[in-house]
């Protein structure tokens, strides 16, 4: 046993659970179980010592007004997504509080589409160009899971687009709504032979609900699949991951109906482009209820917001020549040209340009050790990220002098190997470890002040462990330690508040270690629930605060240790045929142990902008002749807005119904949809600006805002 150990030393990984109803599940009067990747691991439902949530396509396009990826995540416990009306700033989607420290964008949480790394090797991660309209399902670990991913893996967020259907469709889908809400969107797909293409667009726009918020994007996603492989005969009918009871898998002689050598090459296409998204900015307490629609005047004065334009084009491939052996690999090429208008003069306008590669290859195995089944993943991945910044006055909107330019690079190679071995009947562990080499640097080609160019290296490996034990077929309980570490983003070291180039060295990388221990089960195929408990101890926690003679543009420093211990549940419950229940909920204590700063000492302060208590409430009926209605409640507890804790925004209820309908005809169909947000008409605000100077903390939500649109599909 101790050799084994010390074989499979180290690591983590696998995946599983809670997914919205499918609407076949939702008429069949039962719950199905989904395969899972984001573990590294291909696993089935249940099978994860980690807590893991899945939501299924239908959770995430049906009738849905897909807008912001904000309305498929409500749901899921431990995952605060706010923002969803400032497209200027991006989604900010915070999992057991890491992100919570995103100004724009998503900060600490691994973001992976389609099997490729979506966040850049910084740690930064945009969604403006995953489109819900495209997506079929989203994975999200909860919690620290750099054994797997590596830098700034607080938590994962893995998205799959639609693959190329078996029969060809094609499918138009037009809604519009409240605020100059208009969005089209066309998408189509078939397979001829062993060639398969699935492409999809859309076009937005908006007017916004406050002043100064219009936006407008088109995005573009596609992909193609050639298939190839020789088939042959045999008995068991066995994959990488055979059926199983009480037993983890079964693979004694590995026959199989599986091809013999098989393989799959993928490209995959995606291209934004957003030419307009206004930035309203924060307000404070008493101009919020002045006029909740206004926009923060300084922000008007100076045009604030933004311009993006990206694309990305990637090769996946994969190879088994046996059951027990699979290789696979990826490359791609992204770049990002983002432009952005800041409310202020010096150095108001930021010009970015952004290259980002990257390649990864790994190898799977499935047999036995002994008599022991055992897998493994053994991989790699390699990523460069060169952003050219530069910085120029802001002359109400015009573009001024030019007083920061700087190229700034982040190279990362990181060696993973997940391993999970059946201890015993019922029991198994689930082994993680990865190391990272990451080197930062930076090119300061300003030098009208000085070369302050320079470069930053870190090391770092980060193990993590899972035991899972099997009640029963279909109840686990599982305990986990996992790890994860974060360096300062590009972005946040390139802010420094001396003003010079270079980075601000003052920085350190963040550090958590998190314990967990968690139970999930499936009763009669109609109930199925999780929870789980947690305790993170952060040391160097960044964190972000604002300067006078900078408004909206912020800076950061690390905190000395902070600790945060939570509780997180979901249950989905087939109520009858046709009728379903999903309740989750999330406490969170986060608070500061050590915490000094200029501005006072915040030990034992909470940390703002997570609440104590969130949760979601949502009902679902379908009836056989097509009449689809959902009640979505989304409850956010108080939290704080700074981290004196001397400001509080309370909570509130944010109530949602959606209607559709579905008429299939001999070759098409028909999906009329209807949609009201807000339905209470509440008053609240849909994003925290955290440590904003003056008190700038709020930007307030829609009131109630309604949409409606038809889906048109021949196939």
């Amino acid at each position: 046993m101790r050799f084994l150990f010390l074989l499979f030393a180290f690591p983590y990984a696998l995946c599983s659970h809670a997914q919205q109803p499918r609407a076949d599940t939702l008429l069949s009067g039962t719950l199905d179980s989904v395969t899972v990747t984001a573990t590294r691991l291909e696993s089935r439902e249940l099978d994860a010592p980690l807590s893991l949530t899945v939501v299924s396509q239908d959770g995430i396009q049906t009738a849905q007004q897909q807008l912001a990826l904000n309305e498929a995540l409500a749901s899921v416990p431990g995952l605060l997504a706010l923002n969803a009306d400032n497209f200027a700033q991006d989604a900010r989607i915070a999992i057991r509080g890491f992100g919570a420290r995103s100004a724009f964008g998503i900060r600490g949480i691994q973001l992976v589409v389609d099997g490729l790394p979506e966040s850049t090797p910084d740690g930064q991660g945009q969604v403006d160009n995953i489109d819900p309209g495209v997506v079929s399902s989203v994975e999200v670990i909860r919690g620290p899971s750099s054994g797997l991913y590596g830098n700034a893996a607080g938590g994962v967020i893995n998205f799959t687009t639609e693959a190329p259907p078996v029969e060809p469709f094609a499918e138009a889908r037009f809604s519009a709504g409240s605020y100059g809400f208009q969005r089209y969107q066309l998408k189509g797909g078939g397979r001829s032979g062993r060639l398969g293409l699935l492409a999809y667009g859309s076009h937005t726009r908006l007017t916004g609900y406050r002043e100064h918020s219009r936006m407008e994007s088109s995005m573009f996603n596609t992909r193609l699949h050639f298939d190839y492989g020789k088939k042959r005969r045999g008995k068991g009918g066995n994959s990488e991951r055979a059926d199983y009871g009480n037993n983890r898998y079964k693979n004694d002689d590995y026959k199989s109906n599986d091809p013999e050598t098989a393989g799959q090459l993928q490209l995959l296409l995606n291209f934004l482009d957003s030419p307009l998204a206004e930035d309203a900015g924060g307000l404070n307490a008493s101009a919020v209820k002045e006029n909740r629609r206004q926009a923060f005047s300084r922000n008007a004065t100076f045009n604030a917001g933004e311009a993006v334009r990206q694309g990305r084009a990637a090769l996946r491939w994969g190879h088994r020549w046996s059951p027990k052996h699979k290789i696979e690999a990826y490359s791609f090429f992204l770049f990002r040209d983002f432009s952005n208008r800041l409310p202020f003069e010096a150095g108001g306008i930021v010009e970015l340009g952004r290259q980002y590669t990257g390649l990864g290859a790994s190898y799977g195995y499935t047999g036995k050790i002994g008599t022991w089944p055992y897998r493994f993943r053994l991989g790699m991945d390699l990523a460069r990220q060169v952003d050219d910044r530069q910085r120029f006055d802001n002359l109400e909107g015009a573009y001024g002098s030019l007083n920061f330019d700087q190229e700034e690079s982040f190279r990362s190679l990181g060696l993973y190997w997940v391993q999970e071995l059946e201890l015993a009947t019922g029991l198994s562990a689930t082994l993680s470890t990865r190391f990272d080499a990451l080197r930062l640097a930076a090119n300061d080609r300003y030098l009208t002040d000085g070369n302050e160019s320079g470069k930053l290296d870190f090391e770092r490996f980060n193990p993590s462990l899972g035991l899972l034990y099997t009640f029963r077929p279909a109840v686990r309980a599982f305990v986990n330690f996992s790890t994860s570490f974060e360096t300062p983003a590009l972005s946040e070291l390139s802010a420094n508040p001396t003003g010079g180039g270079g980075f601000n060295e003052a920085l350190s990388p963040q550090r958590a270690a998190n314990y967990e221990l968690g139970l999930r089960g499936l009763t009669f195929g109609r109930l199925r629930y999780q929870v789980a408990l947690f305790y993170i101890r952060l040391q160097d926690e960044l964190l972000p605060f604002e300067l006078e003679s900078f408004p909206g543009r912020l800076f950061y420093r690390n905190a000395g240790v902070s600790r945060r211990k939570g509780i997180e549940a979901s249950l989905d419950w087939q109520l009858r045929s046709g009728l379903t229940a999903s309740l989750s909920y999330t406490f969170s204590d986060f608070s500061y142990d050590e915490y000094a700063t200029p501005d006072g000492d915040y030990a034992g302060n909470q940390l703002p902008g997570i609440p104590r208590h969130f949760g979601f409430f949502g009902l679902r009926y379908l009836h056989s002749a097509g009449l689809q209605a959902g009640l979505r409640c989304r409850y956010v507890g108080a939290l704080y807005a700074d981290d004196a804790n001397s400001e509080e925004d309370k909570g509130y209820l944010d109530v949602g119904l959606r209607l559709s309908y579905s008429r299939q005809f001999a070759r098409w169909g028909l999906h009329p949809f209807v949609g009201i947000n807000n339905l209470l008409d509440t008053q609240y605000n849909g994003n925290i600006r955290i440590n904003a100077f003056g008190g700038r903390y709020y930007e307030p939500a829609l009131r109630v805002h309604f949409y409606a649109g038809v889906r048109v599909r021949v196939g």
